[in-house]
């Protein structure tokens, strides 16, 4: 029995490289070969002035980080063009005390993009609502010192969240929280682009 599973299990392993099976967001190219992009400056439809800016530099930072396409400072050297739309930009109280405080927040971002060939102007590939989100406490009995998203990703320490007010600790949870979700943002739309989901 072992000896007949053997073949059947390399012959598996061989049809899957030979369709080009690899993990997400390790493809090398875009759809249609290409591999260089110019990451345009996507339209702004929040009430959050300068997110577009923020959206632009995380996503450029993303492709970089991942060293698999060249990203390149203007569209007209670029194979293809990543280009779209921030939908909307939301912070929602989801906790409150028992005075009816809110405790709790969650972000929420949705944007929508298209890869654009800049030669022909045809869409190679597009999502229509890509949604991250992300939850902080906005009040320091609410932020887990000791948890590891604390520990790895903010720029507070266990002393601080004393000393702030709850208007200060809330700030600064919202701005973490913003990174997270843009960071989050880049990270999928990059690995849906390079896999043409």
């Amino acid at each position: 029995m072992r000896v007949a599973l053997a073949p059947a299990l390399a012959l598996l392993v061989a049809v899957g490289a030979a369709c080009g099976y690899h993990f997400p967001g390790q493809a090398s190219t875009l759809p249609g070969g290409a591999s260089r992009v110019y990451v345009a400056r996507f339209e702004n439809r929040t009430r959050s002035p300068g997110l577009e800016n923020d959206v632009l530099e995380a996503l450029e930072s993303e492709v970089t980080r991942r060293g698999q396409l060249a990203l390149v400072p203007d569209a007209s050297s670029a194979d293809l063009i990543l280009e779209g739309a921030i939908n909307s930009l939301e912070v929602r109280p989801i906790a409150f005390s028992n005075s009816d405080e809110a405790v709790q927040y969650e972000t929420v971002m949705t944007l929508s993009a298209g890869l654009r060939n800049p030669k022909t102007g045809a869409i190679v590939w597009r999502v229509a609502a890509l949604r991250e989100n992300d939850s902080y406490g906005a009040i320091s009995q609410t932020v887990v010192a000791s948890s590891s998203q604390f520990l790895q990703q903010s720029t507070l320490n266990a002393n601080d969240l004393n000393q702030l007010t709850d208007v200060q600790l809330s700030e600064s949870q919202r701005r973490e929280a913003l990174d997270r979700v843009l960071e989050n943002t880049s990270r999928d739309l990059y690995n849906s682009m390079v896999e043409g989901f």
